[in-house]
């Protein structure tokens, strides 16, 4: 099982994130290379550098369990944002979008795709700083937890289909393109206060999105020409 980050400290008092995956441990040989290959990307990720992207700073295995060590970030996601105190005016939403691109355009030119944006891995520090996180080694994650099939994808941290490209759910690939997509879901959860088609169920929007018949949703009126025309463009088939 994967559990989500959490607080700890380093042997010098620094406070770092631990993000902890379970290993299959009924094939040992297959696991330790799964983890072989995790360590080699967050050994890539550990030399990119951006103020909107958090920091990876190493793994380790103890009894068949992987730690994967982050910067610490303090401060809440932008899901938890909106759960307190409902959808962003569009003036602070401009502010967080131009961070969110800032952060994912730089992960696209050192050729990373984020594979998971949506509000929950969106972080808003104290002073106003967005940072990215959870990106990159999503798919390795879940490849390290062998316990999980396909039919699990709904259940699974990275199974939420409201913020999934059509390519993605159809299995035809993630890229640049399918992270566009998500910012656009983003965008939209941080105007309204949930992700688009959030009033259907997980199911029906995972089969509309991927069926691409009928247009996704507008912002509502009340939001500019141009903060529409933006996730009109981003939720493009």
């Amino acid at each position: 099982m994967c559990t989500f980050p959490h607080a700890h400290f380093s042997n010098r008092g620094q406070l770092i994130a631990v993000k902890q995956v379970s290993l299959d441990s009924s094939d040992p040989d297959a696991a330790k290379k799964e983890y072989s290959h995790l360590q080699g990307e967050v050994e890539l990720l550990k030399t990119l550098r951006h103020a909107n992207i958090v920091g990876f700073l190493g793994t380790s295995l103890f009894q068949h369990v992987v730690s994967i060590f982050m910067e610490y970030i303090p401060g809440g996601s932008i899901a938890s944002i909106l759960h307190r105190f409902g959808p962003l005016p569009e003036r602070v939403l401009a502010l967080y979008t131009h961070q969110i691109l800032e952060g994912v355009a730089y992960l696209h030119l050192n050729r990373v795709i984020h594979r998971d944006l949506k509000g929950n891995n969106v972080m808003l520090m104290p002073t106003g700083v967005i940072k990215l996180i959870d990106f990159g080694c999503a798919r390795r994650l879940s490849c390290l937890n062998h316990t999980a099939s396909s039919s699990d994808l709904l259940k699974s941290v990275h199974g939420t289909p409201y913020w999934m490209a059509p390519e993605v759910i159809n299995e035809t690939g993630y890229g640049r393109k399918s992270d566009i997509w998500s910012v656009g879901c983003t965008v939209f959860e941080m105007a309204t206060g949930r992700p688009p088609l959030a009033h259907m169920d997980k199911m029906v929007a995972l089969f509309y999105i991927g069926a691409q018949r009928g247009s996704m949703p507008s912002l509502p009126n009340g939001f500019s020409d141009h903060a529409k025309d933006f996730v009109n463009i981003t939720l493009t088939w």
